[in-house]
C-alpha cells in the first residue's frame, strides 16, 4: 500500500512538472518568438534580415528614414542624415541593440505568432513607425561633433519627445564599411552613447550636490568661502582650475569651485549625498519604448573623506549618462519633476488604422519645486554672468552648467554641458558629452549651440 502511494505521488509530481514546463516554454515562446525569428542566423531571412518588406520609419516631420523598395532596405538619401540617425534607426543587422530596427523588428516585419514570417507577401502587414526625432537636428549634432566621439541628447521637458539622440562614432547603414569590426575609428560604433554609455560628469554633478545642500544645510545660500585654488581635505589636495576668490553659494556654482562643493559633500556625508543622487536618477536605469538605458552610478560606500569630497564635484567613481543628465536639467526647468522621455510617437499600419499615439507621462520627482526654482535661477545667472547668452543662441534663452571631467592622471578630460531653454515654444532640455574634449565651455558649448539653433528653427518652422 505504501509503495503504491509513493508511486502515485511521484507520478503526480512528474505530471505537474511536465505541465509546469509546458506552460513555461509556451509562455517563453509567446514572449520571445518574434526576437528569436529575427536573429541574423535564421536561414529564412533575406540579406536584409527580414527588413526587405518591412514598414517605413519616419521622423517627426514625416521624413522617411528607412523603407523597403523592391525587396531592399533603403535609408535616407542624404549620407549625413543616414549616419546621424544610425543609432536611433539601426541598420540591417541587430548589432545596435537599442535601435528601432532591432527593438521593433517584429512590428516592422509583420511577424505573426501563428505563421511567423511565412505569411504570403500579399497579406503580410508590417507596421510603419513615426519617431519623435528631427532628422535635421540629428544631422546638426553629427556635424557639430565632427571627429570627436560623444553624444548629444535633446528632449522636450514638457512632453517627453526626444528631438535628438545622436552618437559618434557612426557609419553609413547603406554602405556598411567592410573593416567595421577591425578599424579602430569605428570602435564602439554599435553603442548609442546618449543612452548606453556613462561618463564621469565632472562639474555638471554640482547640480546634484547643490540640490542636496539646499535640502540639507540651513542657510547654505549665505555660505561664503575664500578659494585659493586648493585645499587639503581628507589628507589630500582638492584643486580648482585657478583661485576663485571670495564666493557665496551662487558664485561657487557659477565659478565651478571644486573646493566649495567638495566641502559641502563631506559635510553632508555619504547617506545624504546618496539619497539625493538616487532621487535624481542615479543607481537606476531609464526605460522607454522597450529600450533600457545604462545606469548612472553614485556609490560612495567605500569612499574615504577625500573620495567623498571628490564625488561632490563629479569625480571619484561617479558616472552619468547623457540621457539622465538631460532629464535632471529638464526636471529643474519643470519644477522638480522630469517628464518621461519617449521616441516612438506612432506605431501603426500604414497610418490608417490601429494608431498608437503617445502622451506626456511624468517621472518621479527629483527635487522640491523650491529647490528646482533656486537651481533654475543659478543656472540662468551662470549663463548671464559667466558664459554669455550669445554663447548658445541669440534666439533662445538658455540656462546651463558646463563640466570638465578628468579621466586620467595626465589631465585628459571629457567636456560636458547640460541645460534647458526657457522659451515657451522651445522647451528643450539638453546634454552634450565630448570625449577628450578637455573644456566644457570651449568644446561642448559650441556643439550644444549648433544643435539648439537648428532645433529652434525646426520646431518653429514645423509647429
Amino acid at each position: 500500500m505504501k509503495k503504491t502511494q509513493t508511486r502515485s505521488i511521484m507520478v503526480l509530481l512528474m505530471t505537474l512538472a511536465f505541465f509546469a514546463g509546458l506552460i513555461y516554454h509556451t509562455a517563453n515562446l509567446w514572449v520571445h518568438s518574434a526576437e528569436w525569428t529575427s536573429v541574423p542566423e535564421n536561414g529564412h531571412l533575406s540579406d536584409s534580415n527580414g527588413l526587405d518588406r518591412a514598414g517605413t520609419i519616419f521622423d517627426r516631420n514625416g521624413i522617411i528614414l528607412a523603407q523597403s523598395i523592391d525587396g531592399q532596405r533603403v535609408y535616407h538619401e542624404n549620407e549625413a542624415i543616414r549616419k546621424a540617425c544610425l543609432h536611433v534607426v539601426g541598420d540591417n543587422s541587430t548589432n545596435i541593440s537599442t535601435a528601432i530596427q532591432t527593438v521593433y523588428r517584429s512590428d516592422l516585419t509583420g511577424y505573426n505568432f501563428i505563421f511567423g514570417l511565412g505569411l504570403p507577401n500579399s497579406i503580410k502587414t508590417g507596421n510603419d513607425i513615426r519617431l519623435t526625432i528631427d532628422s535635421e537636428v540629428q544631422k546638426a549634432a553629427y556635424q557639430a561633433l565632427g571627429s570627436y566621439r560623444g553624444a548629444v541628447m535633446v528632449y522636450n521637458y514638457k512632453t517627453g519627445e526626444i528631438i535628438c539622440m545622436a552618437s559618434t562614432p557612426t557609419y553609413d547603414p547603406e554602405n556598411v564599411p567592410e573593416d567595421l569590426e577591425e578599424n579602430e575609428k569605428y570602435e564602439g560604433a554599435y553603442i548609442n552613447r546618449a543612452i548606453s554609455a556613462a561618463y564621469a560628469p565632472g562639474s555638471t554633478f554640482k547640480l546634484v550636490t547643490s540640490a542636496a545642500a539646499l535640502k540639507n544645510i540651513a542657510n547654505v545660500e549665505k555660505r561664503t568661502y575664500q578659494c585659493s585654488g586648493h585645499e587639503k581635505i581628507g589628507g589630500k589636495e582638492i584643486n580648482c582650475f585657478e583661485p576663485n576668490g571670495f564666493l557665496d553659494f551662487r558664485e561657487a556654482l557659477t565659478q565651478s569651485c571644486n573646493v566649495y562643493f567638495a566641502k559641502l559633500a563631506l559635510e553632508m556625508g555619504k547617506a545624504k549625498m546618496t539619497e539625493q543622487a538616487n532621487s535624481m536618477g542615479f543607481n537606476s536605469s531609464v526605460t522607454f519604448d522597450g529600450i533600457q538605458s545604462a545606469k548612472s552610478i553614485y556609490d560612495v560606500s567605500k569612499a574615504n573623506d577625500n573620495d567623498l569630497a571628490w564625488s561632490g564635484v563629479g569625480q571619484y567613481t561617479v558616472l552619468e549618462t547623457p540621457l539622465n543628465m538631460a532629464m535632471i536639467s529638464g526636471a529643474i526647468a519643470n519644477g522638480g519633476v522630469p517628464v518621461q522621455p519617449y521616441l516612438v510617437t506612432e506605431l501603426e499600419k500604414s497610418f490608417e488604422e490601429n494608431k498608437t499615439h503617445r502622451g506626456t507621462k511624468l517621472a518621479s520627482r527629483m527635487m522640491s519645486s523650491e529647490i528646482a526654482q533656486k537651481l533654475y535661477d543659478m543656472m540662468d545667472y551662470t549663463v548671464e554672468s559667466y558664459y554669455g547668452k550669445s554663447a548658445f543662441s541669440d534666439s533662445l534663452d538658455v540656462c546651463a552648467k558646463t563640466g570638465t571631467a578628468e579621466v586620467d592622471d595626465n589631465g585628459d578630460s571629457h567636456a560636458w554641458v547640460t541645460g534647458f531653454c526657457k522659451d515657451e515654444d522651445c522647451p528643450l532640455a539638453f546634454s552634450v558629452i565630448v570625449e577628450h574634449g578637455n573644456s566644457g565651455y570651449g568644446t561642448a558649448v559650441p556643439v550644444a549651440s549648433a544643435v539648439l539653433k537648428t532645433a529652434a528653427n525646426q520646431l518653429r518652422t514645423n509647429s
